[in-house]
């Protein structure tokens, strides 16, 4: 027993390493290379992609996800139930790109946005493609091959982003961004198919299929209200304030979402893969919630402590002073990133433990409360819009942490303990480097930031090492203990 205890361990220890590698890999470049397009691109061509883009998410999020993650909660899925997972998805998402690709012309002349049809038509290659490699991406999470899917990040971003650079340069506009996600999608099918041992085949049964579409109309409806609760927003600001607005708003939310998809995401999927498996042991599900809640926290809150108050420095730094209108955004909106990546920690106990439809019940408050918010915030302006954003996600995020401690036993008290470090540390950082900010003395941005960052970094540290030293050591002594190889044993000497 206690040897399975300590391969299980290591495996979680393994995944949440090669995990975050592969969303640290994959977010990086795709940051970096998104700040290459942005200094090349203007506002209102990234606000049309960001638009267009909005269909791309919703047939992912409703059509394909839904089944994928039916599948992956299962607590011993077996190759029927991935063979009925992959013709389920690749069927639906072929139909998504047929009707977006139908129906593009329809929605540019609605929106009034110029070249829209033409990135909804190559999104529609990319729906198409998903859709024939989310079963493998299923397979390697559910299995907890991180490696492989860390390799396919590396090989299908980098690729997708020396082509949209490539044609961003050459003056291509929507084409360049468009471009980019055509190859990366179709890199990353080439990666998955060639990474994974697993193949689709024709043996699954109909109960099969139909206990996934089951699950997944749950997750579907989940995904149509998720779909509106986050995007909604972007929605009504290109309503109101046109390609350039949606461009401003955009990159400040993509930031943010940036640094929840590095770190949240990548530790997600290591917690649910973990989570479905102790579905039968309450106790250890706290356990290993409660700790995924203090590192994340102890390693995200000043992260979106440091963007909210360092966001002209990084502006002006990274993008140039044609995007000083995304700072304020940037600020208001790095309070939604924090409760976006510890969130999704209730999102997947709610789904593991078999209660997608209160998924699906708190999704559509979530939907309905933004849309009601951006209704009444909209017409004011883009600040109003980001202050609406952050005033709702405040008021609600007590929902989704409140089901995930219902279902687990959670007291209320033991998971706000969890936080209180990295608050506590955070909240000091930035009230140190916003202090200090107004202190120096004109110099050039990129040494302005990297001083901020510095000190920044410094206090919280120190900080931390006060006021949540047992976490730190235990954090420091697994990751040692999975890069270090391991000393040799001695040899028994033989008995006489």
């Amino acid at each position: 027993m206690r040897h399975e205890t300590s391969f299980k361990q290591r495996s979680i220890v393994s995944g949440v390493i090669w995990s975050t590698i592969d969303a640290a890999v994959g977010q990086g470049l795709t940051l970096a290379i998104y700040v290459i397009m942005a200094r090349l691109l203007s506002p209102q061509i990234l606000g049309i992609v960001a638009t267009g883009a909005l269909a791309l998410d919703f047939c992912r999020a409703v059509l394909i996800e839904s089944i994928a993650i039916a599948v992956q909660a299962r607590a011993q899925p077996k190759d029927e139930d991935y063979n009925a997972s992959f013709w389920l998805i690749a069927g639906f998402s072929l139909l998504a790109a047929l009707l977006l690709f139908v129906s593009s012309n329809t929605i540019e002349r609605f929106s009034g946005l110029e070249d829209l049809s033409v990135v909804l038509k190559g999104f529609c290659i990319v729906v198409a493609v998903q859709g024939l490699s989310r079963t493998h991406e299923a397979w390697l999470t559910r299995n907890q091959l991180f490696r492989s899917l860390a390799v396919r990040s590396l090989l299908s971003i980098s690729i997708g982003g020396m082509v949209g650079i490539a044609l961003a340069s050459q003056g291509y506009g929507v084409l360049a961004l468009v471009g980019q996600l055509v190859t990366t999608s179709l890199i990353s099918l080439v990666s998955l198919w060639t990474l994974t041992p697993w193949r689709p085949g024709l043996r699954f049964s109909r109960q099969t299929v139909m206990e996934l579409i089951s699950y997944g109309r749950y997750v579907a409806l989940t995904g149509v209200t998720n779909f509106a609760n986050a995007n909604s927003d972007l929605i009504f600001v290109t309503w109101y304030t046109g390609a350039a607005g949606a461009g401003f708003y955009s990159l400040a939310k993509r930031l943010v979402n940036a640094v929840s998809t590095v770190i949240g995401n990548a530790l997600n999927r290591v917690f649910f893969a973990t989570i479905a498996g102790l579905q039968d042991d309450r106790e250890a599900s706290r356990t290993t919630l409660l700790d995924f809640v203090m590192y994340t926290s102890l390693l995200t809150a000043p992260i979106f402590a440091g963007l909210a108050a360092l966001a002209p420095d990084v502006m002006e730094a990274f993008f140039g002073t044609k995007w000083l209108n995304s700072a304020h955004l940037l600020s208001i909106m790095s309070v939604t990133g924090f409760l976006t990546t510890i969130g999704l920690y209730n999102h997947s106990v709610i789904l593991a433990f078999g209660k997608p439809h209160w998924q699906t019940w708190l999704t559509l408050i979530y939907a309905l409360s933004n849309i009601a918010i951006f209704i009444v915030a909209a017409p004011f302006g883009l600040i109003a819009i980001a202050v609406g954003y952050v005033v709702r996600a405040l008021m609600l995020y007590p929902l989704s942490a409140g089901a995930s401690l219902r279902i687990l036993s959670l007291g209320v008290g033991r998971y706000a303990q969890a936080l209180v470090p990295a608050f506590t540390g955070s909240a000091i950082m930035a009230a140190a480097v916003v202090g200090t900010s107004f202190a120096l003395p004109a110099m050039s941005p990129w040494l302005r930031l990297g001083l901020l960052v510095l000190l920044g970094a410094v206090v919280y540290a120190a900080l931390v090492l006060v006021v949540a030293r047992s976490a730190v050591l235990q954090i420091w002594h697994e990751v040692l203990s999975r890069i270090r190889p391991s000393e040799p044993k001695p040899a028994t000497p033989p008995k006489d």
